[in-house]
């Protein structure tokens, strides 16, 4: 089985290598860095490698968040993957072992498998409280309540190739509205490992960053639940509209990529 990890980097030279060997330890075959708008040495660290099971595709500008996903799996399906495992380029933790248990769900037919990042219990109050409460909802409004808080947008996870070739491949730039319409599709979505969140080892941000990134999970995950019950998405959720981070996603250039794509290369046989 042909099995390959995405890794969006943006200015992630302190993690990237780590990351890197985390996949390829996990027994990933290939590791595809989406380089993009990063002003760092990440891009260089990548090539300085020399494994040719390691590609970096560079984008000067950002791409903003989750872009990168959609791009990865355009290029997932282009080649011989059977699975795409999505791994945030800024962890700095032990994450060896959580990723070869996503991996080794797709043998077991799972067409998504999550990361339950929250273990040992959910935070009761705060921003992050908030966010969990989004998720949640999602999740039970999909008819998954089984799979609690568990979200694409929260620790790696792991697709198989029928999953990319169900899922409208601009849907992976919103992962909550992809893990909806994997449902929806009838696909095998289950969690797939348990890894508390702590031990992810994120590079923290400043907290008009972390708000930003709530903001863009919480509209994200209202426009996934909308969505699947066939509603015009609005991304309010507790009475505001909910963009954040949402804003900064360059859909242009994925559709110029993915149009580009399908011009320059015959599809597979």
């Amino acid at each position: 089985m042909e099995m390959w990890a995405a890794v969006p980097a943006k200015d992630e030279e302190k993690t990237i290598l780590h990351v890197i060997q985390s996949c390829l330890g996990a027994g990933l075959n290939r590791v595809l860095v989406v380089i993009n708008g990063s002003r760092d040495r990440t891009e260089t660290l990548v090539r300085e490698l020399g494994d040719t099971r390691v590609r970096a595709l560079v984008f000067e500008e950002p791409l903003g968040v989750d872009v990168p996903r959609a791009i990865s799996a355009l290029e997932a399906l282009r080649g011989a993957a059977d699975s795409l495992l999505f791994c945030d380029g800024d962890l700095s933790g032990p994450i060896s072992k959580c990723l070869a248990e996503l991996a080794g769900t797709m043998a077991w037919g799972y067409d998504l498998a999550l990361t339950d990042c929250y273990p040992k219990g959910l935070p009761g109050t705060g921003l992050a409280a908030q966010v969990l409460k989004a998720r949640r909802l999602l999740n039970e409004g999909i008819g998954r309540a089984d799979l609690g808080v568990a979200s694409m947008s929260h620790g790696p996870s792991c697709v198989s190739r029928k999953f990319l070739q169900a899922i409208p491949l601009q849907a992976l730039a919103i992962p909550p509205l992809a893990q909806a319409l994997a449902v929806k599709k009838g696909l095998i979505v289950k969690i797939g490992s348990s890894f508390d969140h702590r031990l992810l080892g994120a590079r923290e941000k400043d907290i008009s960053h972390a708000e930003s990134i709530a903001e863009c999970i919480m509209g994200d995950s209202v426009e996934a639940l909308e969505t699947f019950h066939n509603k015009s998405p609005t991304r309010i959720f507790e009475g505001a509209v909910r963009i954040g981070a949402a804003s900064a996603r360059r859909w242009d250039i994925l559709e110029r990529y993915l149009n580009e794509s399908l011009i320059r290369r015959p599809p597979p046989p």
